[in-house]
């Protein structure tokens, strides 16, 4: 490794609270990662449905979803 390389993990290592911004981060990622795969399977769904209560229903539940995607993603963009 270089230099620079080992100086960032040293420093990474050394700063908890780095540490611990880092881990919320990756516990975001995989949320989020989570709610996409969710949101595509209600879109899916939402498609193949043919009753209208159920469509709105699913159509609620997409926009949720989306709107908590929103909300992590803005969250990752303000650190």
């Amino acid at each position: 490794m270089k230099t620079r390389k080992l100086l960032d993990k040293l420093m990474t290592y050394l700063d908890s609270d780095a540490r611990q911004r880092k881990q919320e981060r990756d516990e975001i990622k995989a949320v989020l990662k989570k709610l996409k795969r969710r949101e595509k399977k209600l879109r899916n769904r939402l498609e193949e449905e043919d009753d209208d209560d159920k469509r709105r229903a699913l159509e609620k539940e997409v926009d949720i979803v989306y709107a908590q995607r929103k909300k992590g993603v803005r969250l990752l963009k303000e650190e």
